[in-house]
């Protein structure tokens, strides 16, 4: 290339467009869960927003919600059980707000039960 960069290798074939999903099923519903992109997520942030621009966390998983579950609960003749709402909004929660690791750092090395290893600091430091 002219300007000198290298392309860099995708692992394992994926793309930078590629969205996870979730399903899971919740008293006998098969629900898929979805990540949102930034511009539905921008969207979302805008429709939570109160007018004095505070946007609370509960009204933008309120919102959230409905976009990234499916069936959505707010195509429901009647209410949905709360328990099965908040452990859907939990994994849109968990999904749309978790730091991703860097998949080029190296993975730690387990211990024999199970724990990560960590590295003790040098005594003589």
């Amino acid at each position: 290339m002219a300007t000198g960069a290298a392309l860099k290798a995708v692992k394992g074939g994926k793309t930078e467009d590629e969205f996870t999903s979730r399903t899971i099923t919740l008293r006998g519903v098969e629900y898929t869960i979805r990540e949102l992109d930034v511009v539905e997520y921008k969207s979302a942030l805008k429709q939570a927003t109160d007018a004095t621009g505070f946007t609370p966390f509960q009204d933008l998983l309120d919102v959230m919600v409905p976009m990234t579950v499916s069936p959505s609960p707010a195509a429901r003749r009647k209410p949905m059980p709360y328990p099965v709402y908040r452990t859907l909004e939990d994994i849109v929660n968990v999904m749309h707000f978790i730091t991703l690791r860097d998949e080029a750092e190296a993975e730690p090395e387990p211990t024999v039960d199970g724990e990560e290893a960590h590295e003790e600091a040098d005594p003589n430091s």
